[in-house]
């Protein structure tokens, strides 16, 4: 860049040097067509301004510049120049693409942009926009005055760096676990129906049998005082159909209640813990229990 803006000063002295002879050679030569002072002048001019906005870190200036002195009525040397010039700086000179998305995340071009407090775009079209090197601030604003301002480092040949204004950012965050389903409150299970309806045959069953037993226990002791050992068929039949009647009882009654106890376990063990540690806290003892009192020693 040193060896550049030494051979722009160089040039420009040759140039300047130059310029009596040349404006003289354009007097005796202006029915020829050749180029008229004021205009040599401008070229030069530009050239300088160019010059000096490239040492100031602004191509895009520079540029316009440099369009100026590489025009054909320019002399030949300035016009060489700049126009090698031109090339190199619209290489150099950066340009920024403005975005924005709302709070859904989608495009929206509904916003003006300004950098560093001056407007540049009314709404966003998706163009490139000419930026020079260094650090600014765009400020993105909506229709509902929400603002978004970010602070950009431009760097020299960067091109459609992307600055994009997402106003999601500025919705409030939940705090954590605001957004966690609530907890339903806990429904004790209930005891099936069929586990009463079971119970109850259960109870049945085993009273059966209590029944059954003690009435074919006492045939069985009338006949051993009355005709053992010789009792017929017809005497032992009803003690037999007792027995028989105790057994099937006490097989259903046992049956019944082992199976309602199992559909019943669920419900009776839900929570069962918890509750039983309230009631043994609560409950006094039980009136069978032992009262037992202790007295302090003297």
């Amino acid at each position: 860049m040193i060896g550049r803006f030494g051979a722009i000063a160089a040039m420009s002295v040759v140039v300047l040097a130059a310029t009596p002879a040349m404006a003289q050679r354009a007097g005796n030569g202006a029915g020829r067509g050749a180029p008229k002072g004021g205009a040599k002048a401008a070229c030069l001019a530009a050239h300088e301004d160019a010059t000096s906005l490239l040492e100031k870190k602004k191509p895009h200036a520079a540029h316009d510049k440099f369009v100026a002195c590489a025009r054909a009525e320019c002399p030949t040397v300035v016009r060489k120049e700049c126009g090698e010039q031109l090339a190199i700086v619209e290489k150099d000179a950066p340009t920024v693409a403005l975005e924005a998305r709302d709070e859904a995340g989608m495009d929206t071009t509904t916003v003006k942009v300004t950098m560093d407090g001056a407007a540049i775009a009314d709404r966003l079209t998706g163009a490139a926009i000419d930026v020079e090197p260094g650090e600014h601030v765009f400020r993105f604003e909506r229709a509902d005055g929400k603002t978004i301002e970010q602070k950009v480092l431009v760097v020299e040949g960067e091109k459609n760096r992307k600055v994009v204004a997402d106003f999601a950012t500025l919705v409030p965050k939940p705090p954590p676990g605001g957004d966690a389903a609530p907890v339903p409150p806990h429904e004790p299970k209930k005891i099936p129906v069929l586990a009463y309806v079971l119970g109850g045959v259960g109870v049945v069953g085993l009273g059966g049998f209590a029944f059954f037993a003690v009435t074919g226990k006492n045939a069985e002791k009338g006949l051993a005082s009355s005709c053992n050992p010789n009792c017929s068929n017809d005497q032992l039949s009803p003690v037999k159909r007792d027995y028989l009647f105790a057994d099937v009882s006490l097989a259903v009654g046992i049956v019944s209640i082992v199976t309602a106890a199992i559909l019943a376990w669920p419900a009776l063990t839900d929570g069962a813990p918890s509750r039983a540690s309230a009631s043994i806290a609560r409950s006094a003892p039980a009136p069978w229990m032992p009262r037992i009192k202790v007295r302090s020693l003297p």
